[in-house]
């Protein structure tokens, strides 16, 4: 007994003091120090992770065999004792795997030099293909606090943009001829989950995050899209910054001023101590507006807890607050316009929404190859409208105002699973074949009321139904069921060539149920006669299978010939069908839109010089609905008007002229252009005035040109954004009616500058003016709220920012 007691002793003491500590750093071909990077001793079976700066420490026995792997990096195996050294740091070099170097180089030096450019083919559990984009904010210069779209989407070929405040409260983008209105033709996510009202019966967002909380903005077209959805846009992912991993605490503020009355101050902590890592901001921004009647405030607050429960499992848990109050200045008639579009005629309209998100997030990686992650989502929000929204030629003469409510609440879970895979390996040589299988599925449940009735005199935000038991317009309820499988398939073919099969099948089922009033009016004195209260309901469920395929080739190191197919569908918005509009009826015959995308392009890298890409592209939409005239009336009717095509060209490209000497400066200068040309038109409509005319809100011509440069902790730019002129009903009036709700919307230029100094330590100043040369024009002709008429965008206004960090 004795012996086997010291014998074990001696085999406990043998381990412990047989035991070595290895130290060092970790970094790619570009000597970049690499975060996040699994090191896993295959004879131990411990595993840890290098810092944020790539540094790592592992415990081995002589000739262990320790295992680095990273993603779109090769596996690298090292032997402890034999090629690392214990009295040395050791320097580890990953290669980008040969497959995906050329998107992989792409993405760092976009991010470190251009701002923007293009995604790996395998990021995570998701798969890019085709058209996408990825926009870094770090280094971005601009109006961040304000979130002026025009500089944050800039080097996003295709997108047509409605400003429809100075705030960045909301945003209104729609890409290559497809609507702006609240980017309702994105699947729009906020770190991958859901942020829209109802994905399905009312796909539209009130929420925006902060441009001062995200990492990226990410946009998805192409057969990728299928991953998420079946909309037409693609996806619209804002990613929210990383909490910070090598300080349990850093504190960050950023404080701006600017015209008309604006301030905004956002604050946020985070850090990462041991296996947990937390953060949290707030923002809080206020203005006067430029128009008349157009105050506002608004705060955003997020938190995120995560939890490494070993080094192959993270969980974590998100939540999300949005409220602001807006008051709405109302549209203008052309001639208001004209004369002054700082002017408004309407005191007595408000806007208010209270939106708040929940999700629950967790990835588990099985080995490098294999990878589940599932995240369960959830949202309670609500917006509130009060006002007069008769026409802009109409007096408002007081009284009760009419009030729109709605409540939101959905839900869901989405669960992904991704495997590498080899195939044709022989004699240990490369695979010729080598592959990335995802699958997923998807339930969503969404449920929206809606009420629309008499609310409270005077002119101020009191969001109060005079009879909220029977209001006097219509009380609806909307519920949403969703199930969604999906599979992608990518192959890679040898070093050059790629290939995606991508497949998603959705079970929809809508519905809407409830009332709402007819009332007889007197045709002379307009006393009310009868009062009729009309039940109404309806039900859709259909079953839609969708498909997407893509090829690529790689043309030399860094740049890729590719092209994709992939078909669409969005379903009816039945909230739109039901909100009583004075200006627009509503077809009850209305249908689902159908249609695909094709594309072609070719984009790369030319020796960290110069970032483009060019594409060709082809839109069927099958069913477009739209503003026609409703026969014997003088009113428009929401209705599908029939079928459009949108095609056109898309370019990008951005140089850094200082480089084309190959030697490194400490002065930038660069230059990018962003054109487009869109033709966009029915090719079929039950209305045979509108065949060959053009689709509404869109600009043929689209041109974004900035050049910026840089000195030191010195940056500047000067942009230039321009679009043609576009349509606002389908009828191509040109003329504008005296309501201001059809005619052209006029071609516009605009100048914006921005500037930014970083000093050494700790702190940060941005400047800017928007709209330099204060040009009066607009984006939009509303029909309904906030208008009814033209909706002015901002002159020009000057902000100052100071940004202060601190971390231990």
């Amino acid at each position: 007994m004795k012996f086997l007691i010291l014998g074990i002793s001696l085999f406990l003491v043998s381990i412990l003091f047989g035991q070595e500590t290895y130290n060092g750093v970790i970094v790619d071909q570009e000597n970049d120090e690499l975060p996040g990077v699994k090191i896993h001793n295959l004879n131990s079976n411990d595993k840890s992770r290098s810092s944020i700066d790539g540094q790592f420490v592992v415990k081995a026995q002589q000739f262990d065999t320790i295992e680095i792997t990273y993603n779109s990096y090769d596996t690298l195996q090292v032997v402890a004792g034999l090629d690392w050294k214990t009295d040395q740091s050791n320097r580890v070099l990953l290669k980008y795997a040969t497959q995906e170097i050329g998107e992989v180089m792409i993405v760092k030096k976009r991010m470190a030099d251009f701002n923007v450019g293009f995604m790996p083919p395998i990021k995570g559990v998701r798969l890019n293909t085709g058209t996408n984009s990825i926009i870094e904010l770090e280094n971005l210069s601009g109006a961040k606090s304000t979130g002026n779209a025009r500089e944050m989407y800039a080097k996003v070929p295709g997108l047509n943009i409605w400003e429809n405040d100075g705030a960045g409260i909301q945003i209104g983008i729609g890409g290559r001829g497809l609507s702006p209105k609240r980017t309702a033709n994105f699947n729009t996510r906020q770190n991958g989950y859901d942020i829209s009202a109802d994905a399905l019966g009312y796909p539209e967002s009130y929420y925006t995050p902060p441009i001062e909380a995200l990492k990226s903005i990410e946009i998805i077209r192409g057969s990728a899209a299928l991953q998420f959805g079946t909309q037409f846009g693609g996806l619209l992912n804002f990613e929210i910054q990383d909490p910070i991993k090598h300080s349990p605490f850093e504190f960050t503020t950023r404080n701006t001023v600017g015209g008309y009355g604006y301030f905004s101050t956002f604050n946020r902590v985070s850090g990462t101590h041991k296996r947990m890592f937390y953060q949290a901001y707030h923002q809080y921004k206020r203005g006067d507006g430029y128009r008349e009647n157009s105050q506002f405030y608004q705060h955003q607050a997020y938190a995120e807890f995560g939890y490494y429960l070993n080094e192959d499992w993270t969980i974590s848990t998100e939540f999300t607050h949005m409220n602001y109050l807006t008051q709405q200045a109302g549209g203008l008639t052309d001639l208001g316009f004209e004369e002054d579009p700082q002017q408004s005629i309407r005191d007595r309209n408000w806007f208010a929404v209270d939106w708040n998100l929940l999700a629950l997030k967790s990835k588990y990686e099985f080995n490098k190859t294999t990878t589940f992650d599932i995240r369960a989502f959830g949202m309670i929000s609500s917006r509130k409208t009060i006002g007069f929204l008769g026409k802009i030629t109409q007096t408002d003469l007081g009284g009760n105002r009419e009030m729109i409510y709605s409540d939101f609440m959905n839900g869901g879970v989405e669960a992904r699973f991704m495997k590498k895979y080899s195939w044709l390996e022989a004699d240990g040589k490369a695979s010729k074949v080598r592959g990335a299988l995802l699958v997923g599925g998807r339930f969503y449940r969404g449920e929206t009321q809606t009420k629309q009735g008499t609310a409270a005199a005077g002119n101020k935000a009191d969001f109060t139904f005079i009879n909220p038991r029977d209001v006097e317009g219509s009380s609806f309820i909307y519920p949403s069921n969703n199930q969604a499988l999906f599979a992608e398939n990518m192959f890679f073919f040898g070093e050059k060539w790629r290939m995606n099969l991508g497949l998603r099948i959705e079970n929809i089922s809508t519905r809407s149920e409830g009332f709402y009033k007819e009332y007889v009016v007197h045709p002379l004195n307009y006393d009310t006669l009868a009062i009729n209260r009309q039940r109404d309901s309806n039900s859709v469920a259909r079953t839609v299978p969708l498909f997407g395929a893509g090829v690529s080739y790689k043309v030399g190191s860094n740049a890729n010939l590719y092209t994709n197919f992939t078909q669409n569908y969005r379903a009816i918005n039945f909230t739109d069908i039901r909100v009583t509009n004075p200006n627009v009826l509503v077809d009850p015959d209305i249908k689902d839109e159908y249609g695909f995308t094709s594309e072609l392009g070719f984009r790369g890298l030319l020796n960290d010089v110069l970032i483009y890409d060019l594409s060709a592209f082809y839109i069927f939409y099958g069913d477009k609905i739209g503003l026609a005239p409703k026969p014997k009336t003088v009113k428009k009717e929401r209705t599908n008007i029939g079928d459009a095509q949108n095609y056109g060209v898309e370019t990008f490209a951005e140089i850094d002229w200082l480089k084309l000497g190959g030697h490194k400066r400490d002065w930038s200068l660069k230059t990018f252009v962003n054109a487009s040309y869109i033709n966009a038109n029915y090719i079929n409509s039950k209305e045979p005035n509108y065949v060959g005319n053009k689709v509404e809100y869109v600009s043929s011509y689209m041109v974004k040109s900035g050049i910026s440069s840089s000195f030191k902790n010195w940056t500047f730019k000067v942009q230039y954004t321009f679009n043609s002129a576009q349509f606002s009903d389908a009828s191509n009036a040109i003329e504008p009616s005296g309501d201001a709700l059809l005619g052209e919307v006029p071609a516009y230029s605009v100048f914006d500058f921005s500037g930014k100094y970083k000093f050494k330590k700790w702190f940060q100043v941005e400047f800017g003016v928007n709209n330099i040369t204060n040009t009066s024009y607009f984006t939009r002709r509303a029909t309904g709220y906030p208008g009814p008429g033209i909706l002015p965008s901002e002159g020009v206004n000057g902000y100052l920012t100071l940004q202060f960090k601190i971390g231990k």
